[in-house]
């Protein structure tokens, strides 16, 4: 009797996006090898606080007052090829749990979906905690070197550029598939317009923008919708703060004149029905954002781009001419402006956005978490390169 397969996915909530991914993996597994045992561990869920000090919060710190100074940080992690975001003991004192779920789950694979979660496995491997194949799930049109571990079987990436930057820093061709950003399901399903828009107290057919700033930001949302609010364009702006409390705050004091109207939402899981009605989406570009956009077939007005993957990803997309990037509110609030007034250009950066639309993101990485067969020959091919 063939033993079923058992799957670890860890993570760690650096923003929405990394969880979002792991959980999105986590229930495809399930959903094409219904008999597997699939656990999805969030690292920071039960880390101690003073790893959370003294990881964390330095990185929330630096890309909300100090976005320059993470941008030099990052930059120099990457030309120095650092094989490390932080000393392998502040892991094992800051997240002891995530070695006992490894431990205690036995899993026959782990699939990591953020780069401190490659760390974690790649440890508990070279440890001999657990001899699991690790697959890295990475979630942006962008990495760095601390993702290239030799204890690591396979790498899941966005498009060729990953790729190529991988193999420069001395991943295995053969152990790299280009499966696409992991979105999920919704993102690939219909929605009724008309619904959607009654759902959210939108009883005419004006333009939708849809104004977000990432799970937990940081962006300017409140001065971008401040500026649309005041411009006397006909819109609605539907504005998705996700778990930033002080920006909800700050959104839902702002007065819009009409004709526009300003609807704030905190954390929704109605963001694939509001894309497909949208006519704009207004965003920092998280990678499952520009994922979730692109399946959408909707224009992006960029803003407020992290340092690092996030300017990345805002390249990719105008590169394709799917994405316009913006500096400060005042020039986002005009180009998006232009293109509620250009139907034909939005039209344009529709199709271009649909080019990077992998709906078969999830479904490719998990059957490359379930086939043991081509993980062993990716290995076989990693030892004689």
């Amino acid at each position: 009797m063939t033993k079923a397969p058992r799957i670890l996915v860890l993570t760690l909530s650096f923003g929405s996006g990394h969880v979002q991914a792991a959980q999105t993996v986590a229930r495809e597994i399930k959903r094409q090898s219904p008999d597997a045992e699939v656990q999805t561990v969030d690292a920071l869920a039960d880390c101690r606080f003073l790893f959370r000090a003294f990881y964390v919060w330095p990185y929330w710190v630096m890309v909300r007052y100090a976005p320059a100074l993470w941008d030099r940080f990052f930059t120099r992690r990457t030309a120095t090829m650092k094989q490390k975001t932080a000393p392998e003991w502040a892991f094992r004192f800051g997240c002891p749990q995530v070695f006992k779920a490894i431990i205690d789950f036995k899993p026959d694979s782990i699939v990591a979906t953020e780069v401190a979660a490659c760390e974690l496995a790649a440890m508990a491997k070279r440890d001999g905690l657990t001899g699991a194949r690790i697959i890295n799930v990475i979630t942006d049109y962008e990495a760095e070197p601390v993702w290239v571990k030799s204890e690591v079987d396979a790498y899941a990436v966005a498009d060729d550029h990953v790729r190529d930057r991988l193999v420069a820093w001395g991943a295995t061709a053969a152990s790299i598939f280009i499966c696409g950003i992991p979105a999920d399901y919704r993102f690939c399903d219909r929605h009724d317009e008309m619904n959607t828009r009654r759902r959210h107290g939108i009883t005419d057919d004006a333009p939708i923008v849809l104004l977000m700033g990432g799970g937990w930001g940081p962006t300017h949302m409140n001065e971008v919708a401040a500026r649309l609010c005041e411009s006397g364009q006909l819109m609605h702006i539907v504005a998705a703060t996700g778990h930033d409390r002080t920006m909800r705050r700050r959104l839902e004091g702002l007065r819009a004149w009409p004709p526009a109207s300003l609807h704030v939402l905190g954390w929704t899981d109605d963001i694939a029905a509001l894309m497909q009605a949208a006519a704009v989406l207004v965003t920092k570009p998280g990678g499952l954002t520009t994922a979730e956009a692109a399946l959408s077939g909707l224009p992006i007005v960029i803003f407020d781009a992290i340092p690092g993957p996030e300017r990345r990803n805002a390249a990719r997309l105008t590169e394709i001419g799917a994405g316009v990037v913006t500096s400060g509110a005042r020039e986002t609030a005009v180009t998006v402006l232009s293109l509620l007034r250009d139907e034909s250009a939005r039209r344009r950066m529709s199709v271009r956005a649909r080019l990077l639309a992998r709906p078969d993101a999830a479904a490719a990485i998990a059957r490359l978490a379930l086939n043991e067969a081509v993980l062993s020959e990716v290995a076989v091919r990693r030892k004689t390169a």
